[in-house]
Formats: structure tokens, C-alpha cells, sequence
């Protein structure tokens, strides 16, 4: 039978343990050549609103260990749209009246079977928060007690709750340019965590006399000044675009999510320029920084005094991620009779591909 689950059972599947856990045991199995990732890509085709993109985005990995494969997909209409003097990308929300689309398929590695469907949401926001945890675990200062939460989005709430489950914070400050925002965020996550989480007036304000900085947003802009790193404290930051520069020669220990990838971007040819939302930034050169494997089964140093500045840059999703926490998923909705079944059959055939 091949398991239907949507984002609500999928969140009541997932533990913080085991997803830290099974995250964690991935990246194991990738330093050790027992899992495997395919760079991500992007199809584009013009779309029939102006300044607007079809965009279809895929990308694998498997990890030998749990005997599974996954494959993350999202089918997006995407609109360019001026924000401050800049350009965002803009996802619209036309998928049945008012939603996205986004996929999970896990796949048995013994088999081949279909295993399970199910959309990418939680999932997205869970894989992005686990990785940047276990960062955290591996630079930060183990007495860290002060987290410095840059953001009130669904990555915020998603590294709040894995961020403090890693080391024992005592208090959240947290900043987001909307005070509404980031006080239902506070109220919201202190209910939810039973920490204290504070609102502040600013982004110098929450990294003033902090151990950990995290920084999930989806800005193109730096977020916060290296100026304000003081000795002892761990930097996270989930874009290359939300960080200052400054903060990678400021710290004494860099390290990043992985040096593997890039997209690739595809779209129909043309004669004049690139359809709106297809974007091809320069890729900086991350060859010179350890990955998190390397840091979690010993390769790299971390470390080596509380008085370091260290850096973790969760700067590329891969196939993998999605492979252990749909591998996640799976394991608990089956043991807690989450979801439905359908048979497998409806997926197979007698015909060789």
C-alpha cells in the first residue's frame, strides 16, 4: 500500500528527537558515501499574466541506511514584483483556489515501490530548521542560553523550536520588521515552547548580548551587521543574501550546509532575455569551507574555545534532506495509523520502461 498523508498529519507525525536523529544519521551516511543527491533544477515556460513564470523545480536523494529515495517537486506560478527598489519573486497562490503546489515522493530503495505521497510544506520548513540545529550543535557554545530569533515566518517558528532544542535557551529575543508580526510570533512560539520570547525594537537589539543568532527570512538584503558579532557567539544564517559578507572573515570557524550543487536552470529559447522570475546569480565559491558532515563525524574542527566567533551557512537545500524527513514521516504516520492507503498497484505496471 502506498501512504496519503497531508501537512497536518505530517506535523503530528514528526518528534523534534527524531528528526534531529534521523537528520543527524544522514549526514552520517553521507560523509560516508552511503547516500546520494542530485542537484536541483528549474524548468521555466512563459506564462499568460504579465512579468509572471511557470516554474517547475525538482530535485533528489537517498540515503542507503533507511532504504529510501525521495523525490521533492513544486509546480509554481511565479511573479517578479518591486519591493523597496528591488525585485522579489512572488509565488501566487493558483493551485485550486488559493494554494500551492508542492510534493514528496518516497521511494523504496529495495523495491522501488511507491511508499508514500505527500506535500512538501512542513516538510520544507522542517528539513531547513533540523540542518541548521545541528549546526548550532556542533559550533555554538554548549551553556547557550540567549537565542537572538531574526524573522516571525514559518523557517522562524521552525528553527525556535529545533534551535532551543539543541542547546538550554533560557530566552528568545526576537526581531521582524512588522511589530505585529513578531509579537504573535513571541506569544505564539512561548505558548508553544514554554520560553520566554521577547519582541524587540530591533535587529541590533535581539543579537545585543546573545549566545546564538539565527537569521529566516526571505530577504535579499543583509539582516544584520557583523559589526554586532561579539566573541563567543554562533551565526546561523539560511540565505546567502540574508548575511553580511563581513561575518564570514569576523568568525573564527566557518562552516556551511554543503558545497555540493547549484541550479540548474532551464527554459525554452529566446532571443531577447530571460523569462521573469528566472534567476542566475553568480554562485560564490563555498569550496574552501568543511560541510556539516564533516564537522558531525569529525572531518572538520569545531569549536575550540567559548571565546570563537563561529558561522553556519544553511546555504543549499539538497535531495537527501528530503529523503530523511519524508523517511521520518513515513516511519511514525505508519506506527501512530496516520493518513491513507491506497494500493500500490495503481502506480505499477507489466510494461519494461
Amino acid at each position: 500500500m502506498t501512504l496519503i498523508l497531508n501537512n497536518d498529519e505530517i506535523q503530528k507525525a514528526l518528534t523534534i528527537t527524531d528528526c534531529l536523529a534521523v537528520m543527524e544519521e544522514t549526514y552520517r551516511e553521507l560523509a560516508t558515501s552511503q547516500a546520494v543527491n542530485r542537484p536541483t533544477s528549474h524548468s521555466y515556460l512563459p506564462h499568460s499574466m504579465a512579468q509572471t513564470t511557470y516554474s517547475f523545480k525538482s530535485v533528489d536523494g537517498g540515503v542507503k541506511k533507511f532504504g529510501v529515495h525521495a523525490l521533492r517537486i513544486t509546480s509554481d506560478v511565479v511573479r517578479e514584483k518591486s519591493v523597496n527598489n528591488s525585485v522579489r519573486l512572488e509565488k501566487l497562490p493558483l493551485a485550486g483556489g488559493g494554494h500551492f503546489l508542492g510534493l514528496v515522493q518516497l521511494f523504496s530503495v529495495e523495491t522501488g515501490e511507491l511508499l508514500a505521497i505527500m506535500p512538501d510544506g512542513f516538510i520544507q520548513q522542517t528539513r531547513v530548521g533540523v540542518t541548521s540545529a545541528l549546526g548550532a550543535k556542533a559550533l555554538s557554545r554548549e551553556n547557550s542560553e540567549v537565542l537572538a530569533m531574526i524573522g516571525s515566518g514559518g523557517q522562524a517558528r521552525s528553527h525556535f523550536r529545533f534551535m532551543t532544542a539543541v542547546r538550554p535557551i533560557k530566552r528568545v529575543k526576537i526581531f521582524s520588521p512588522n511589530p505585529d508580526h513578531r509579537k504573535a510570533f513571541a506569544a505564539q512560539m512561548e505558548r508553544e515552547t514554554e520560553i520566554p520570547a521577547e519582541p524587540v525594537e530591533s535587529a541590533e537589539t535581539a543579537v545585543n548580548e546573545c549566545d546564538i543568532v539565527c537569521s529566516a527570512t526571505n530577504s535579499s538584503r543583509p539582516v544584520i551587521s557583523a559589526k554586532w558579532l561579539e566573541p563567543g557567539m554562533h551565526y546561523n544564517a539560511i540565505r546567502e543574501f540574508e548575511m553580511d559578507e563581513a561575518a564570514l572573515e569576523k568568525s573564527d570557524v566557518v562552516a556551511i550546509h554543503t558545497r555540493f550543487g547549484g541550479i540548474q536552470h532551464f527554459q525554452p529559447p529566446r532571443t531577447d532575455k530571460d523569462l521573469p522570475g528566472v534567476r542566475r546569480e553568480k554562485p560564490r565559491d563555498w569550496s574552501r569551507y568543511p560541510e556539516i558532515q564533516d564537522l558531525l563525524v569529525g572531518k572538520a574542527p569545531g569549536r575550540a574555545s567559548d571565546r570563537q566567533i563561529t558561522f553556519f551557512l544553511n546555504n543549499v537545500g539538497t535531495g537527501v534532506q528530503f529523503a530523511a524527513m519524508g523517511y521520518c514521516a513515513y516511519r511514525a504516520a505508519k506506527e501512530k495509523g496516520l493518513g491513507k492507503e491506497i494500493p500500490t498497484d495503481w502506480f505499477l505496471q507489466d510494461i519494461k520502461p
